[in-house]
């Protein structure tokens, strides 16, 4: 992190700083406090971090920030009105210290995909950085910032949201050069109300776009494509099955394609040229998130060799989209969060594998659909009709997704309420050269399920 003062902080956020202090770190946990951090304390719903001022001052902060005004503290102290969006303010003012540019990205799926194959693609060409893991949200988001430094040309920021007005404060702090929508879906819905109102919070990432500033969207996306003449800002769409799109990808039998500039004005790849790209992840979602990173890449004056070799080398970590063999079973695995779009893609993937053998879907709940869970669970059973040979569900709206399945005339399709017993009749049904999908949303933990199928130890 750059070197700042308690005064600047102050200038940032508009509040009153009291003594003066030189920073070189900014910490929200009074338990890890680097040498010249400032500490800054979040008000949560349960706990309030500025009872721990006293603890994080004992382990070393050069500095706090506080909204108790009346109170005094033995080290220079920063007094805001509110902490939480003073964390926002000060990486504001911190990235514009920094400089640089930023690429933000949100959407319903696949925006952490995106994000990451955005960096591989970046990395090619500049000094880049990215949000790491989910630190996609009102504090995540400004920690990701401030971990700029004037070397960095990137910063590749992921934004996540459950409600209104939550990326209009997070875009608002980073202040992107090029914003990306990847989609809009149905996650969030049970506090967004429809899929328009998740489009309007989507679209609140433009509210802090640069002046000279473009957005990037996928014109698959019908809510996005009918409003990309009216946002107020250079647009630049991506598509696989919409061919007016800006730029298109055409695909090959053999899980490569060619991305085609339609009508993109760039230095790099002339109207009407096309380059061919590979990626290690199945699917044509995961082709249109490529799309996204190609044509950020293509923005930020990136050759098409450039940004081919960023795509391939792209690889799926920790629960994400993973694929591999184990006791001769074809798994994939993708067990990190999940809604009615992203199951509908992956049950397509699952669809494709083990030709000589059968698939199994083995789904866990969505979470946070709202008055859309019935019908979103049943829409994921219908899904798995279409392209699995069994669907063994959990949770509580497995019963939900086993009746959509039964729509669509899926005769092994079972509700579970318990893992244990769920595994146990997968293990007598599931044969040697079999597909197994596993995938729900983050509290189902459905890497326990595979976990247990493989006899593997049970991480808690």
């Amino acid at each position: 992190m750059e070197h700042f003062t308690l005064a600047q902080a102050a200038a940032w956020t508009g509040g009153e700083a009291r003594g003066e202090a030189e920073l070189t770190a900014v910490s929200t946990d009074s338990r890890q406090i680097p040498p010249n951090a400032l500490f800054l304390p979040i008000k949560g719903e349960r706990f309030d971090a500025h009872d721990f001022i006293a603890k994080a001052v004992e382990n070393g902060a050069a500095a706090v920030v506080s909204h108790r005004h009346a109170e005094e503290y033995p080290v220079p102290a920063l007094y805001v009105e509110n902490t939480s969006q003073a964390l926002l303010d000060l990486a504001g003012g911190y990235r514009r210290l920094c400089g640089g540019k930023v690429v933000g990205v949100t959407g319903s799926v696949g925006k952490t995909t995106t994000k990451e194959l955005l960096y591989a693609v970046l990395r090619r060409k500049f000094n880049a950085e990215k949000t790491e893991g989910n630190l996609n949200n009102e504090i995540g988001l400004p920690l990701t910032l401030m971990r700029m430094t004037r070397e960095t040309e990137v910063m590749v920021a992921e934004m996540g949201m459950n409600h209104f007005g939550e990326i209009a404060r997070m875009t608002a702090a980073a202040r992107p050069d090029i914003a990306v929508i990847t989609n809009i879906g149905t996650s969030h819905i049970e506090f967004l109300g429809s899929r328009e109102g998740i489009c309007k919070a989507k679209l609140e990432i433009l509210e802090g776009l640069q002046p000279d500033g473009c957005a990037v969207l996928c014109g698959d996306e019908p809510l996005l494509w009918e409003k990309r003449e009216s946002l107020g800002c250079r647009v630049v769409t991506y598509g696989v099955e919409n061919p007016a799109c800006d730029l298109i990808a055409h695909l090959h039998p053999d899980g490569g394609f060619d991305i085609i500039n339609n009508t993109m004005q760039v230095e790099t790849l002339p109207v009407g040229g096309r380059f061919a790209a590979r990626l290690s992840i199945p699917g044509a979602h995961n082709v249109l998130n490529a799309l996204a990173a190609a044509a950020a890449g293509l923005l930020l004056g990136e050759t098409p060799e450039q940004i081919a070799a960023g795509l391939a080398s792209y690889e799926a970590s920790g629960m994400r989209q993973n694929i591999y063999e184990q006791d001769g079973y074809h798994i994939y695995a993708d067990c990190y969060n999940a809604s009615p779009d992203a199951m509908e893609a992956t049950l397509a993937v699952l669809g494709a594998m083990a030709p000589g053998g059968r698939r199994f879907a083995v789904l866990g709940s969505m979470l946070e659909l709202g008055d859309y869970a019935e019908e979103g669970h049943r829409r994921a059973g219908r899904a798995a009709a279409r392209y699995a040979d069994a669907l063994y569900a959990y949770g509580p709206d497995a019963a939900a997704m086993v009746a959509g399945a039964q729509e669509k005339g899926m005769e092994r399709a079972y509700a579970f309420d318990d893992q244990a017993a769920l595994v146990a009749a997968l293990r007598q049904d599931a044969k040697k050269g079999d597909a197994l999908l596993f995938k729900g949303s983050r509290g189902m933990r459905m890497e326990q399920a595979l976990a247990l199928f493989l006899g593997e130890d049970v991480k808690e």
